[in-house]
């Protein structure tokens, strides 16, 4: 079992230490009223002790399982089924250490974060894969029809998944679109698409020709979103040294145009992504799909929900007098 909010639970401490507080004044409460003559049997016959305790102990119980469901309690597991009708699309994100350029806020990998989960928001009927890329590419995540589980893949997109000192550092786009094609090519009866998000050039021009040439036999138009202002230096520091960070969009705009996609500058408004958005929508065929995923820990807060509220119902109802026979 496992707890969406376990921290919650502390807040059973404080119940605890309350529920006895009020049973203490109580008990208080009524030895100062027995020593008034309150508390004799023949003046209060019609008053049940037990029943009081009783009604407390329903009530406090009630409050307690409320806070355990709060804390919600998981466990057990299910098959979900998503259905949809759209296409496929692989992501494609650079993940090289001019991204870290502050140009756009806070920086242009964040920038491309956030416009990729624009996308998510803006495109629910669309399958996703997910590949970020260097100087080599790396399969985060399969097509699948679970945004959420892209969203948070996004959060690990960073420089460090490729380490400058292993050679993993560059900017090798056409590479990372021929690897994307053959994960998309296990999918070839289904309208397909590759979306790169970038703010370089590839110098291995051979490697762009190369993959320009596949996505178009494949049927699989390229579209970018560029990162970055070709007109203005940017410098970050990289191993203690400032170094320059150039923008440029020229394979982005080559991959597009030779596979009959689209290339955009990214925008601070989300009219980038929509024009993207609408241009898969026309260009590239929408088919029905449907996926089996399996769900483990479900939320089972349900469970405690109604035995809670059950207890607190009597509570409230049980009456404290007796019958007058």
């Amino acid at each position: 079992m496992t707890w969406a909010n376990i921290y919650l639970l502390w807040l059973l401490l404080p119940l605890v230490l309350l529920a006895a507080v009020v049973l203490w004044w109580r008990r208080r409460v009524y030895i100062a009223q027995a020593g008034l003559g309150v508390g004799v049997h023949h003046l209060t016959a019609g008053v049940g002790r037990r029943r009081e305790v009783m009604r407390l102990a329903l009530l406090w119980s009630g409050l307690a399982l409320l806070v355990v469901a709060l804390a919600g309690p998981r466990w057990g597991a299910h098959d979900e089924m998503r259905a949809s009708r759209g296409a496929d699309l692989l992501l494609i994100i650079d993940c090289s250490r001019s991204m870290m350029a502050k140009d756009l806020h806070p920086n242009r990998l964040e920038a491309a974060r956030r416009k990729a989960i624009d996308l998510l928001q803006l495109a629910p009927e669309t399958r996703l894969a997910l590949m970020p890329f260097a100087a080599v590419p790396v399969l985060r995540c399969p097509l699948t029809g679970d945004h959420h589980a892209i969203e948070l893949m996004l959060q690990d997109c960073t420089p460090e998944l490729f380490p400058a000192e292993n050679g993993y550092q560059g900017t090798a786009i056409g590479s990372a679109i021929q690897a994307g094609l053959r994960v998309l090519g296990k999918q070839v009866e289904r309208g397909q698409s590759i979306l790169v998000m970038s703010d370089g050039a590839d110098d291995d021009t051979k490697a762009v020709e190369a993959a320009a040439k596949a996505a178009e036999q494949a049927g699989v138009p390229v579209y970018g979103i560029f990162f970055g202002d070709t007109e203005r230096e940017v410098s970050i520091t990289i191993d203690g040294k400032q170094e320059i960070m150039k923008a440029d969009r020229s394979t982005l705009d080559s991959l597009a145009q030779a596979t009959g996609g689209l290339c955009v500058n990214a925008r601070d408004d989300d009219e980038d992504i929509a024009v993207i958005h609408q241009h898969l929508r026309t260009h590239v065929v929408q088919l029905p799909w449907e996926e089996r995923s399996r769900v483990v820990q479900s939320e089972r807060y349900q469970l405690v929900v109604l035995p809670a509220m059950l207890l607190i119902f009597f509570g409230v109802l049980l009456p404290t007098r007796r019958r007058r026979v």
